[in-house]
């Protein structure tokens, strides 16, 4: 009699565990706290026992914002908040960072852009004050005189391959979206723009809705709630958007041969993946881990005898290994995402090398042991919780999840849905994604072995 009641009860048990288990205080973690304002701005904090405090304006805008005539206003933007705001110089923007003892730091991806400042805990106020300067009232007017220098300082800066060949993959497999737009350079049509061109790009994008101000270290959130009230409350909320389109996904190649440039070619592979909010997101991470990263003679353990059987597979390929290193990634979007790797190889090994690859991806879905599942779901962990510790990286990891999420993660349930995953749950999300679906692929560099796209 007790059985179906008992089953019945054990699913609400188990999840009143997970929920237990689950909560910051009992992993002894600081939980974020989020209020958001009257005009939708939110503000997110995890306190910390420390005497400097981080806090950083972080915007759900970015290239993908950009349209085909605007493309690089994100570049100009970020070059421009270092040339002073329409209230502050720069020479006294420079000089109050300095009396501070702050470090600045701006940035910009694909769908997220950021403004980071680290000060002493008595700074707050005032670095606070600056961001929301720098934010709200940016040196537009400063473009005129300063685009020749944007512009010669972009053609000059010499990019590092991984980032070339990771926006290229974008832009093959993006190509007819924005999000396929460059954010490394070079931009088409970036001499056209205007000041009223990143005028109305600001308009349109740094709105209090898309706006997250968050915060960690020593710093209480009821004050910074009053700080945000105060610098970022006459921010006006945008107009709604009554739809986007998912951006699609095309297989395609996009080589860059080039025998002269060296011995050694970069190739990267891509497949369509899932959003930020996919139930197989975390799936996805823990296959990232199964294929892990490599880079020839570093790490404790040598490829040879690695346990990882990619690894293994490319260091002993032939005796002498065919790859210099390889790394998978997962880069996440808010309605679409992107799995592969990017690998290094000699020109006489590129076959041997993205072949190995392509069959540990195609393993996924048919012959991952549960061995390497727990020995992924162990290295995944120690990726997360092995962090710098700093105050920058943990209010950098806040604003992108309340971005992201809404809210902020906390360690303890990350975990418990990393343990949730097992083999099987691998398989699955591995045929449905990766099995016989359309590629994408780059690369630069000596490819004359580079295999046909058919039998990739």
């Amino acid at each position: 009699m007790l059985g179906p009641a008992a089953r019945t009860m054990r699913p609400r048990f188990a999840r009143g565990v997970s929920q237990v288990l689950a909560d910051p205080m009992a992993w002894n973690q600081a939980p974020v706290t989020v209020t958001t304002l009257p005009n939708g701005v939110r503000v997110a904090t995890k306190e910390t026992f420390s005497e400097t405090a981080s806090v950083g304006v972080y915007l759900d805008a970015g290239v993908r914002n950009e349209t085909a005539q605007t493309r690089g206003s994100s570049y100009l933007l970020e070059q421009l908040a270092l040339t002073g705001t329409a209230k502050r110089p720069m020479a006294k923007l420079e000089a109050e960072v300095e009396s501070m003892g702050a470090c600045l730091d701006l940035g910009y991806g694909r769908e997220h852009t950021s403004f980071t400042m680290s000060m002493f805990q008595k700074d707050v106020a005032q670095g606070v004050d600056i961001l929301a300067d720098m934010v709200t009232a940016p040196g537009l007017a400063n473009l005129a005189k300063e685009k020749q220098n944007f512009l010669r300082k972009l053609e000059e800066t010499e990019q590092p391959t991984r980032k070339v060949i990771d926006d290229r993959l974008h832009a093959c497999a993006f190509r007819d979206y924005s999000l396929g737009f460059s954010t490394v350079g070079p931009f088409d049509g970036i001499e056209g723009i205007s000041q009223e061109h990143l005028k109305q790009y600001v308009d349109a994008n740094y709105t209090a809705e898309k706006m997250v101000i968050a915060a960690s270290g020593g710093i209480k959130h009821q004050e910074l709630v009053a700080l945000a009230e105060k610098a970022f409350g006459g921010v006006k909320p945008g107009t709604p958007v009554v739809g986007t389109t998912k951006p699609y996904f095309c297989g395609a190649e996009l080589l860059y041969r080039n025998d002269e440039m060296g011995p050694l070619a970069y190739i990267s592979v891509g497949w369509e993946a899932v959003p930020w909010k996919s139930p197989d997101a975390v799936t996805f991470m823990v296959m990232q881990s199964i294929i892990g990263k490599y880079k020839r003679g570093s790490g404790l353990v040598p490829g040879t005898i690695s346990g990882n059987r990619v690894i293994n597979a490319v260091e002993n390929k032939m005796g002498v290994g065919c790859a210099e290193e390889f790394e998978c990634f997962m880069n996440f979007y808010k309605d679409t995402g992107m799995f592969g790797f990017y690998v290094v190889c000699d020109e006489v090994a590129v076959e041997h090398a993205v072949g190995e690859l392509m069959f540990g991806c195609n393993l996924l879905s048919f012959s991952v042991t549960d061995e390497e599942v727990e020995r992924a779901k162990r290295e995944l962990k120690a990726t997360l919780v092995n962090g710098s510790g700093s105050t920058v990286d943990s209010c950098a990891q806040v604003g992108k999840e309340v971005l992201a999420y809404g809210r902020g993660i906390p360690p303890a349930e990350m975990m418990l849905r990393i343990d949730a995953v097992d083999a099987e749950e691998v398989k699955r999300v591995a045929y449905k994604y990766l099995n016989d679906n359309e590629i994408s692929v780059t690369g630069l560099g000596p490819l004359h072995g580079m295999p046909q796209f058919y039998c990739l």
